[in-house]
């Protein structure tokens, strides 16, 4: 089965607190376009980094999850329910994007899952934009930190999304 591979690389210098900038990236895949029916999310690996040292009494805040948006699977395929950011409000926060649970160290790798399936039936265009996103502390979703600090803020490296999918031809 052919493979799709989706690399977010941060290019954040380490200076910048623009996360909304380098949160978000142009990608572009090696092929010009790629004929899809179905397309599996079969595994991921997320990688982030911390400050050398913190400051008095911190400690490093590894999001439990990121949530990926990906332009060409912004669809009513990924449903989220999402709690209210203040209890007992209305104030939920929609995505569309792909909930991606990070384990409490700073690599986390997932394989052997069971795939989540998205219908494209149609070629997928070379380039690709994602974003990259997480639930701050006031339960908004906001860029995912890009720079660490010795607060205890860490930032995300590189994001992996590995796909499955079947060939089908050049419709």
């Amino acid at each position: 089965m052919p493979l799709l591979v989706l690399h977010y690389k941060n290019h954040n210098p380490g200076t910048s607190d623009d996360h909304a900038k380098y949160s978000v990236q142009r990608l572009k895949m090696s092929a010009p376009s790629v004929p899809i029916q179905k397309l599996q999310l079969v595994g991921f690996s997320a990688n982030l980094s911390k400050h050398g040292s913190l400051a008095g009494g911190a400690s490093h805040k590894i999001p439990d999850h990121i949530v990926v948006e990906l332009d060409n699977l912004q669809s009513a395929q990924i449903n989220i329910a999402s709690p209210p950011a203040t209890s007992g409000g209305e104030d939920y926060t929609q995505t569309h994007g792909i909930p991606i649970p990070l384990s409490d160290n700073l690599n986390t790798i997932v394989f052997g899952m069971n795939p989540l399936e998205f219908d494209v039936n149609r070629k997928l265009e070379r380039i690709i934009n994602i974003a990259i996103k997480y639930y701050d502390d006031d339960n908004k979703l906001v860029p995912m930190t890009t720079r660490t600090t010795s607060g205890g803020q860490v930032s995300l490296d590189h994001l992996l999304l590995y796909f499955q999918y079947n060939f089908a031809g050049l419709f």
